[in-house]
């Protein structure tokens, strides 16, 4: 009998058991069910009150003054006009301008006729022959050149010496009889030594050997046979069979709808080809308890026996005496800066006005020559190059076909048997609740069959199926 709780019932991903909330992906997540959330209380808890102002508009029924920063801190003043300086008017020079210039008095105007076309007679052509010589043929002229003759190699004249065999190499280096060189090598002969050989070492002098105690051997574990038969046959063998294949078909999909009245099958490869084996505990090696050594361990170091304790004088405390120490006497505050640096009398310059100016006496009439000068002009406001918010109309039937509707066919959507426990028409039946939380249900026809085999044959149905 294999139960099944919410979670592993749902076919559709929208139940869940609460203590395994569901998570994007369609998977679901740990459990929930903690000493933490048993034991603490949910309790209610007051919204926080908003920090964000009312929008609501500020009122007031005092009227509205117009006094601002400007015209209460600058007050308006007689103000004259600035002091400009008067141009002396232009006075025009007695007599008459001279406009005679070097040019119109070097360069005067002349009449003179018309030039006359000229017509050459054609190029001159002399009678005689022509019988002059080129520099060319006067500095280069053709001389004339013997030929030498081809010089011929003498013949050739074999040696009367006859041939020593010697060669300049064997002339010029010549070998003589030298002694060789002493070697350097030192001699390979042992320094001997009458005194008798001492094989003491300080390995030897400082660690003495102690005899070991023999080596414990550990038990070898006897191999245990496993008490299940062999199988041969592995996943690979079993389910990669030799299989006659048709024809591939056309990957393309079939346009129409799939459509199944069969109920879904929840056997998978993975259920079907790992399944729960009764497996063994490993074997843990105990190891052998702690057996304190015989005698008592002796504490004296090289530390504790070389620094012995010497007895230490308490060093006495530089704490300075309390209380501030008083001089007799009355304090003088005189100090070089109150004896060099003293107050002075000085009075603070008052602003001259310039040298020839006078105020007006002139009322100020209020109008400065900005409001003069700019004087405002009505002008249309600029158009908006926003659009119209005036729908494109048109007079045709509006087609509401669209490729969802037309390659989208709906289909009939199987109910989740999870939305429908604890009902009679469930087909799973209620057990129990584990230790984590989670409700555990059973199969109507396993848990029928159960009961039938406790009771004896007499099947006992539960109450839910008739509910």
């Amino acid at each position: 009998m294999v139960k099944r709780c919410i979670c592993e019932i749902c076919t559709c991903g929208r139940h869940h058991c609460p203590h395994r909330p569901w998570r994007p992906g369609g998977d679901y997540g740990p459990c929930l069910v903690t000493s933490y959330n048993t034991a603490y209380k949910k309790h209610p808890i007051q919204p926080r009150e908003s920090c964000k102002p009312e929008q609501s508009a500020l009122r007031s029924e005092e009227p509205l003054s117009d006094k601002t920063t400007n015209r209460t801190d600058y007050i308006k003043h007689p103000l004259d006009k600035p002091y400009a300086r008067v141009n002396e008017p232009y006075v025009r020079p007695v007599g008459d301008i001279d406009t005679l210039t070097s040019y119109h008095r070097d360069y005067t105007e002349k009449h003179v006729p018309p030039a006359q076309m000229i017509k050459h007679d054609g190029p001159r052509q002399v009678p005689a022959k022509f019988e002059g010589e080129p520099t060319y043929k006067v500095d280069y002229r053709k001389w004339p050149l013997e030929r030498h003759a081809v010089k011929m190699p003498d013949q050739w004249v074999p040696p009367v010496q006859p041939f020593e065999g010697q060669s300049t190499f064997t002339r010029d280096y010549r070998r003589y009889n030298e002694p060789p060189r002493k070697s350097l090598k030192p001699l390979e002969a042992a320094q001997m030594s009458n005194a008798p050989f001492d094989g003491n070492t300080g390995y030897r002098d400082d660690y003495v050997r102690h005899p070991l105690k023999p080596r414990e051997m550990k038990e070898k574990e006897i191999y245990r046979a496993p008490n299940a038969p062999f199988d041969g046959m592995t996943t690979f063998n079993r389910d990669y069979t030799k299989k006659e294949a048709p024809k591939a078909e056309s990957c393309k999909p079939i346009s129409e709808a799939f459509q199944s009245n069969a109920p879904l099958d929840d056997l998978t490869t993975f259920k079907n080809d790992y399944r729960r084996w009764n497996g063994e505990r490993p074997h843990i090696h105990q190891p052998d308890q702690y057996v304190r050594p015989e005698g008592e361990m002796d504490h004296n170091t090289t530390h504790r026996i070389q620094f012995k304790p010497h007895p230490v004088q308490k060093v006495a405390l530089m704490k300075p005496g309390e209380g501030r120490v008083m001089i007799p006497g009355e304090f003088n505050g005189l100090t070089n800066y109150k004896s060099d640096y003293k107050p002075w009398g000085i009075q603070r310059e008052m602003p001259r006005p310039k040298d020839g100016w006078v105020p007006n006496n002139a009322p100020f009439d209020g109008t400065p020559t900005y409001k003069a000068h700019y004087v405002p002009h009505a002008v249309a406001p600029p158009r908006s190059m926003k659009p119209e918010a005036t729908a494109l109309t048109s007079n045709a039937p509006f087609d509401d076909a669209t490729m969802y509707r037309t390659e989208y066919v709906r289909k009939q959507a199987d109910i989740c048997p999870a939305s429908i426990l604890d009902t009679t028409q469930s087909r799973y039946c209620y057990v129990e609740t584990d230790s984590q939380g989670h409700k555990q249900y059973l199969p109507v026809f396993e848990q029928m069959s159960a009961l039938n085999q406790t009771n004896g044959g007499m099947p006992k149905i539960p109450a839910a199926v008739f509910a």
